[in-house]
């Protein structure tokens, strides 16, 4: 699912891994019943805020990356296969006379679909729950770019992140506490799931300070300790700490021992990775038909991950390829001059 690509940097193939376990963990939750009664659907997405928010952080914190470049990867790497499956799933649902208004046509294209419109994206008959996760990115993006346009933040946008990630936690337990009360929305609205990309975005920014101390199975440590936790728990413990745990394992992975970062560069978990985009966006209506799918879940399961691998062969990586190359012709030359 995570979109964000290192093509201004060295290309750090362990990442990259480190999205092929998260979808592989979507994809377990999902389609995969385990001998015993686990469950890491949700804890793969936490992973993909992670990984999203040390990336965010390092594209416009540190290496300060103007807007204009930033915003046409996200474009170019998000926009045609969303569109696309948007599009697909709305036209396929019409056909199948499942009914639905063009305001939530118009609000999932534009990642508003958890807010509105009433009752949310959840008790819709269109296979779209999943994209609460992606509104949650497309949001913490803006937010975390306007930032960049503060000045008075230069260099102090890490303890503003870490409180910000803070904050979504405290909202958690508010909406805890309120129960039935609550938004119908829930702990999965930006203001509350956002804590594990704020929380990873802003320890980015500060980690640097403390790697030399950091021994290398702790991240790994850490790592194992949030999926133990996003299997039950109190329910204060795991909003609060999962967050701060993952955002250390991701932020201190190049401390970890050559054999893990080895493990999580196998081609097998690399490829899961380059394709976790596609596949999170199209394994969800196979998701939704499984009980009823000829086969059963494994076969869902299979024809999810053939009609991913074409959507990424066919149309993420050829589009993105397409934008990035012809974006400079659609500029000012002064925009092409300074980007």
């Amino acid at each position: 699912m995570n979109n964000i690509d290192t093509e201004t940097s060295p290309r750090t193939d362990y990442l990259d891994g480190w999205r092929g376990v998260s979808i592989l963990c979507v994809l377990q939750g999902h389609f995969i019943a385990l001998p015993i009664p686990v469950d890491f659907g949700r804890f793969g997405v936490c992973m993909f805020f992670a990984l999203s928010g040390m990336l965010m952080s390092n594209l416009l914190f540190i290496e300060r990356q103007p807007l204009s470049k930033f915003y046409r990867r996200r474009i170019s790497r998000i926009v045609p296969t969303f569109v696309l499956f948007v599009t697909t799933m709305f036209t396929l649902s019409g056909l199948w006379n499942t009914a639905f208004s063009w305001n939530e046509f118009i609000s999932t294209l534009l990642f508003t679909r958890t807010y509105f419109p009433y009752p949310g994206i959840w008790k819709t008959e269109i296979p779209i729950g999943h994209i609460w996760s992606l509104n949650i990115e497309e949001h913490s993006y803006i937010f975390m770019s306007f930032l960049t346009l503060l000045p008075f933040l230069k260099r102090r946008e890490g303890p503003f992140l870490i409180a910000g990630g803070a904050t979504c936690i405290v909202i958690g337990f508010i909406y805890v506490r309120l129960g039935s009360s609550a938004p119908f929305w829930g702990p999965l609205g930006t203001e509350v799931a956002a804590s594990f990309l704020l929380m990873s975005a802003g320890y980015r920014l500060v980690c640097d300070r403390v790697r030399q101390y950091v021994p290398p199975w702790l991240p790994v440590l850490s790592l194992v300790l949030a999926m133990y936790l996003s299997q039950g728990g109190s329910w204060w413990l795991q909003p609060m700490a999962s967050p701060v745990l993952l955002a250390f394992a991701v932020n201190h992975l190049p401390e970890t021992r050559p054999w893990f970062k080895t493990l999580l560069s196998s081609q097998a978990l690399r490829l899961a990775g380059l394709c976790s985009f596609s596949i999170y966006l199209w394994q969800q209506p196979f998701f939704s038909t499984k009980a009823i799918f000829p086969g059963g879940p494994y076969s869902a399961l299979a024809c999810a991950v053939i009609v991913s691998l074409l959507s990424y062969h066919l149309v993420e990586k050829p589009s993105r390829t397409w934008l990035n190359r012809n974006w400079k012709s659609w500029l000012p030359v002064q925009a092409v001059q300074q980007h």
